[in-house]
């Protein structure tokens, strides 16, 4: 009795390492998929649940993955800052996880006002929105001195001298066009940064969101358009994944 006693002991500590085993190596997998793939959603993580600076929360990463809920760190190596964004209620399997990590990330979206199709590029003006852009390019350098309509300048003696009568016209109306032309170029721009660059992802400032900005101030609603087309593609390849 004594040696079957044993025996099962023996195989019940075996099990119990296994299972240990797995759980651990459960853990490391959810850690590297997380920072390889979400980790847009571990910075949305500490954005809503710990109040962490978005600045701050781009460099989340997951260190450890626990039943009650997820230790997450920022900054480089020598200077980690760790937080701790609890599972509410906690979990009572691992394989829990998953659903838990998804339900979360939406709950952030709407909590932040974020969409969660993130655009990572920037596409330039082609075919009649590229005619557009460089008419509008055009337009801001020739109206923007007033000069330009003057007899001595190269506009003025290149093109302009020959119609000297539109010359006089543009000369009139230069100060209210690039008054309005700069107004309403500028307003479509913040238009596009407030609710589609943001919304999706782009961070304020970075050379992604100049690129979409200055693109938007010169060109106007051929840029936004351009955009929309962009996310509903970037939405389509995710339907179908």
């Amino acid at each position: 009795m004594a040696g079957t006693d044993n025996i099962d002991g023996s195989h019940g500590a075996k099990a119990a390492d296994g299972k240990a085993d797995q759980h651990r190596l459960r853990q490391e997998q959810i850690c590297a998929h997380m920072n390889a793939n979400h980790q847009d959603s571990l910075a949305f993580f500490l954005q809503v649940y710990n109040r962490v600076p978005r600045r701050e929360s781009q460099s989340a990463k997951l260190e450890e993955v626990r039943l009650t809920g997820l230790t997450i760190t920022t900054g480089h190596s020598t200077n980690k800052t760790h937080y701790f964004v609890p599972f509410e209620p906690a979990l009572s399997s691992i394989s829990e996880v998953r659903e838990q990590v998804v339900g979360m990330h939406h709950h952030c979206l709407k909590a932040l006002g974020r969409s969660d199709i993130t655009i990572k590029e920037y596409r330039p003006p082609t075919g009649f929105p590229a005619v557009i852009f460089t008419t509008c390019l055009l337009t801001f350098i020739a109206f923007s001195r007033r000069a330009n309509f003057e007899p001595g300048s190269q506009l003025y003696d290149l093109v302009l001298r020959h119609v000297p009568g539109f010359a006089v016209f543009c000369h009139t109306i230069q100060p209210l066009l690039i008054i309005l032309m700069v107004a309403i170029h500028l307003a479509e721009a913040i238009y596009l940064s407030l609710y589609r660059l943001k919304p999706h992802n782009i961070p304020f400032g970075s050379r992604l969101w100049l690129c979409w900005f200055i693109n938007n101030f010169i060109e106007g609603f051929t840029c936004l358009q351009r955009f929309d087309a962009l996310v509903e593609r970037e939405r389509a390849k995710k339907a179908h994944k």
